[in-house]
């Protein structure tokens, strides 16, 4: 069972631990990377929890998208299934099936994105934190131990990096299946070597609001999905899923004494040490 502990310290409530659906073959074990930005390290550290979002604000604008000889079956399909229907709106429903999936999907599910390799990646740092930038280190069974799962909507897996215009491995059930296109990328972005958590834009029991607040009762009583919100929190228990944190390469020591200490307030178990680029 997972315990969430409000800002007071005391036991707000009793979260049953649920499933995390692997998506491909994936080593638990296996080394992975968060780099942040200052900013972004520092709401981890207030809010304890981990930002997951949608995919449709990624810069990766073929996020949750149908592969071109897929998504030319299901098209071929729906035509053949517009016989069935007699008024216009109907058939036009039909017609849209794929882009409707595609944008529902592109809403509905939200992603947390790690590097795996042994050893960090200058171009992670470069891309994704920066001078003044953090990386965690962690593994995947030890994510997947920290994250607070409040009902079994949850997926991860290694990305598999694709040309979308040619790539035939996935079937029409599959491509009508939101959260396996979110585990699709195109090649350019082959250098992240990705690994995935997805789940649902649900600010379900644990999670929390863009804003940091929690949930109110509407939320809690029915999952409630917004348009308007760009991704939700999950809380994490930091002190699960960090074995190693690490300063940028060209930090000053004032910056690394001032994560240190950041890291010692929220009790973090291993202190900030320079980038092993330094």
């Amino acid at each position: 069972m997972l315990v969430h502990v409000n800002e007071q310290g005391k036991t707000a409530s009793v979260i049953g631990r649920h499933k995390m659906n692997q998506v491909g073959e994936l080593d638990p074990s296996a080394t992975i990377w968060r780099y942040f930005t200052y900013e972004k390290f520092a709401s981890l550290i207030k809010t304890k929890a981990l930002w997951f979002s949608k995919l449709q604000v990624f810069e990766d604008t073929q996020e949750g998208m149908t592969p071109e000889p897929t998504r030319t079956k299901m098209k071929s399909q729906h035509r053949d299934m517009e016989r069935w229907f007699h008024t216009v709106e109907r058939k036009e429903q039909v017609r849209r099936f794929v882009e409707d999936n595609e944008n529902n999907g592109r809403e509905l599910i939200v992603a947390n994105c790690w590097f795996i390799g042994e050893h960090e990646s200058e171009g992670m740092w470069n891309a994704y934190a920066g001078d003044d930038g953090v990386v965690i280190r962690s593994t995947v069974q030890d994510l997947v131990g920290a994250l607070c799962l409040s009902h079994d909507k949850w997926w991860i897996g290694k990305m598999n990096y694709i040309d979308f215009t040619s790539h035939e491995r996935m079937n029409m059930h599959e491509g009508h299946q939101a959260h396996l296109r979110a585990f699709l990328k195109s090649t350019k972005y082959a250098h992240e070597n990705e690994l995935r958590v997805a789940t649902m834009n649900w600010v379900a029991p644990g999670c929390l609001n863009p804003d940091g607040s929690p949930p109110n009762e509407q939320q809690l009583a029915g999952l409630v999905y917004s348009t308007r919100r760009a991704g939700i929190l999950v809380s994490a228990k930091l002190s699960t899923l960090t074995r190693g944190l690490r300063v940028a390469p060209r930090a000053t020591d004032f910056h690394r004494n001032t994560i240190d200490l950041m890291a010692s307030t929220a009790r973090l178990p291993v202190p900030a040490t320079r980038s092993e680029l330094s």
